[in-house]
């Protein structure tokens, strides 16, 4: 029985880095409804750090020949129905052009050297998740904006990319 229960918990566990993250519920009154429509995506949620009351979702995606760019700022579930944090709630098309686009969305996010460079780092800074799906493939991988040294020339360009948004 023991070894049963173990055998359980690794397998939910390792089965959790094969699914996308849920839609939380304050998304879902912005209109994100489904996950996995498009051909290609590329998902990033900014968790910030200091006890914010909203997170963000910068979702990147690609049906045919069509790109989207559209940036949600949600508020978390114990703070959706209070009316001082409403304001907050926003979706913004961030209007990135393809070639901005493709400068990450490819086959280096797809690889598993995606991981924080944390090494000689002390910070704190917002966390951020990501999801690129493509051709039946998935990777989740996290990341923080200071990083550096990374050789995931990919990973590196989305970093450029939202250090300009986040700081708009």
């Amino acid at each position: 029985m023991k070894y049963t229960i173990i055998l359980i918990l690794i397998l939910f566990c390792s089965n959790q880095e094969e699914n996308p993250k849920s839609i939380p519920s304050d998304l879902k009154k912005i209109g994100v409804s489904d996950f996995y429509e498009p051909n290609e995506i590329l998902r990033i949620w900014r968790f910030p750090e200091g006890g914010a009351v909203f997170e963000e979702l910068i979702e990147i995606k690609r049906n045919g020949k069509e790109w989207k760019s559209i940036r949600y700022t949600y508020l978390l579930d114990e703070f959706s129905n209070k009316p001082e944090f409403q304001n907050l709630r926003k979706k913004q098309t961030l209007n990135l052009t393809e070639e901005q686009i493709l400068e990450f969305t490819n086959d280096e996010l797809l690889q598993k050297n995606v991981k924080p460079n944390k090494e000689n780092q002390i910070f704190l800074s917002d966390m951020y998740l990501a999801e690129y799906r493509f051709d039946n493939r998935a990777n989740y991988f996290e990341f923080f904006l200071e990083e550096s040294g990374n050789n995931n020339s990919a990973k590196m360009n989305l970093i450029t990319l939202l250090n300009e948004i986040i700081t708009e």
